[in-house]
């Protein structure tokens, strides 16, 4: 019988083994803001999602933790998104243009700038991949 318990265990536990290790694999390829964010966006026909964020910001740690690390929202990031990192120690001037916004913030714009959408404080990932697919969607259906 403790060897039938065992494998039943074991057996249960793979699938959390496995996606587990599919999540922790991944991250978010983060690139800072310039000019060519903008013309890549263009280019590849993409959204631009801005990612406000502080050393000093719990919440923005959390999301590093959980959201930015979930399966479906890196895989909405890389089908219709160019992502961008704003962290306030590392760029001040173009953080405080943001400062209003709060931390974190994201901010999801199109190839030219045009600011679509924000949400400030944490998102939980399933929102989060829930939110970026929303807004693509949106905009196809305005034929953009």
């Amino acid at each position: 019988m403790y060897g039938l318990n065992r494998i039943r265990k074991t057996f249960l536990a793979l699938p959390i083994l496995v996606v587990t290790s599919v999540m922790a694999g991944g991250s978010v390829s983060w690139k800072t803001w310039s000019d060519d964010v903008f013309a890549q966006a263009k280019a590849q026909n993409r959204l631009v999602l801005v990612d406000l964020s502080a050393e000093w910001c719990a919440y923005c740690k959390k999301m590093d933790a959980t959201t930015w690390q979930d399966a479906a929202v890196l895989a909405a990031i890389e089908q219709d998104y160019v992502p961008v990192q704003i962290m306030d120690e590392k760029d001040p001037e173009l953080a405080e243009r943001y400062r209003q916004y709060g931390r974190p913030a994201v901010i999801i714009m199109d190839a030219n700038g045009k600011e679509l959408m924000r949400k400030r404080g944490y998102m939980k990932p399933q929102w989060m991949a829930w939110m970026l697919q929303a807004v693509v969607q949106e905009q196809e259906s305005k034929g953009l």
